[in-house]
């Protein structure tokens, strides 16, 4: 299975994704929500008559919170939901590093303008001197300030809750998860100690990421690349 993207957030969500990041949570005819890993498995092949089961659409999240049949359930509701709230931060992220990348772009086409610039500018860097502030400013990396809502918190604290009370068991707790749960609400110290619980992820990037975060006490979501 290829489970790639083209991009990857500390909340989980992912960019062009080869792989669905619903969790398995689908949506019955019915009406109701379910988990593949709850469904029964029947020895009878399905027609073309069938259809398969459609993820849960995102304004039907608030729904199946509501009517989760089991707190594992509910916690991928709510993992969804936090994901979905966080889509609009996504599209003022996307765009605030677009014009920043543009303005470092038409800066570095004013420094790169004659031979004479780029000669001290490479006999800088050989000779290890730092570049001047304005430069520093310019390549200073910023995000736009984030602002949860009030449903957006009640939502990060039940699935908080959930996840410690241990819900998805057998599953083991996701401490990368809690940990990015509590610094998106502010509580760096309690961020810092469930990553102090987790185990390097396997390209161990994400731990760095939020380990990063956490030390310049920024609590928004960030894209980054694996």
């Amino acid at each position: 299975m290829n489970l790639s993207a083209t991009g990857y957030w500390t909340d989980g969500a992912k960019e062009n994704s080869l792989w669905s990041t619903s969790g398995g949570l689908r949506m019955c005819r019915c009406g109701t929500s379910f988990l593949l890993m709850d469904a029964i498995k029947l020895d009878i092949e399905a027609g073309p008559e069938i259809p398969e089961a459609e993820d849960v659409k995102p304004t039907d999240l608030p729904e199946a919170i509501a009517n989760a049949s089991s707190p594992r359930l509910e916690v991928m509701a709510r993992r969804n939901y936090w994901r979905y709230l966080n889509d609009s931060y996504r599209q003022q992220y996307r765009a605030h590093r677009a014009a920043e990348d543009a303005m470092a772009k038409a800066w570095w086409r004013r420094v790169c303008k004659t031979s004479l610039a780029t000669l001290q500018h490479v006999s800088r860097k050989l000779l290890g001197i730092k570049p001047k502030s304005d430069a520093q400013a310019r390549c200073t990396f910023t995000v736009p300030t984030y602002h949860p809502t009030a449903e957006q918190l009640y939502n990060m604290t039940q699935l908080l809750s959930l996840i410690l009370d241990e819900a998805e068991k057998p599953l083991n707790i996701d401490w990368l998860e809690v940990a990015e749960l509590y610094r998106e609400q502010g509580a760096f110290f309690q961020a810092e100690d469930a990553l102090s619980r987790s185990i390097e992820d396997r390209q161990g990037v994400t731990r760095g990421v939020i380990q990063r975060l956490l030390i310049n006490r920024s609590h928004e979501p960030v894209r980054y690349r694996i």
